[in-house]
């Protein structure tokens, strides 16, 4: 088993070959998005600390596209087993309400919960996007596009604030 130790010596590794930092950002965060419990700002790290504002550019990219490439697969999986999760919510109380309260959760925050719960930096984006596809009422709440827009609008978000977050950081504590 790969430690995070050693995947984050992988990435310093390929950091200063653009084609291949790039390519694995963007399968990074794809896996992010579906499976992986990690905050995808790793891979913001180098290019942060080292103020290389045009590469960070591109690889903000690599991760919103990866990023919104994982939430459409996911979309279409919540689509397709969203009324197997109904189904099986009818047989038992706790279940029904459960799935009734993250319905309406969903209904209520629409695609601005869904921005700011992917905007917050190292934040899980699994949790949410599940949710908001699995709960998405069998795709009327949502539609996919905007989905995917807001997860796409929110890596660059994500992004903004982690720069901000350095610059702040660097102004006042390290000057």
């Amino acid at each position: 088993m790969v430690s995070f130790e050693d995947f984050i010596g992988f990435l310093r590794s390929t950091y200063d070959t653009p084609f291949a930092y790039l390519t694995i950002t963007f399968a990074f965060a794809i896996l992010v998005a579906i499976v992986l419990p990690i905050p995808i700002e790793v891979a913001l790290v180098f290019p942060i600390l080292q103020q290389r504002w045009d590469y960070l550019a591109a690889v903000t990219a690599a991760m919103a596209i990866g990023k919104t490439v994982g939430a459409w697969l996911i979309f279409y999986l919540g689509l397709r087993v969203e009324g197997n999760i109904r189904h099986w919510s009818e047989r038992y109380t706790i279940a029904r309400r459960v799935v009734n309260w993250c319905e309406r959760f969903v209904r209520k925050t629409n695609y601005y919960g869904l921005y700011i719960l992917l905007s917050i930096p190292l934040m899980s984006d699994t949790i949410p996007l599940y949710l908001y596809s699995l709960f998405n009422e069998e795709g009327k709440t949502l539609n996919r596009r905007a989905f995917l827009i807001s997860n796409f609008l929110a890596a660059w978000t994500r992004a903004g604030f982690l720069v901000f977050i350095y610059l702040a950081f660097d102004m006042f504590l390290f000057r």
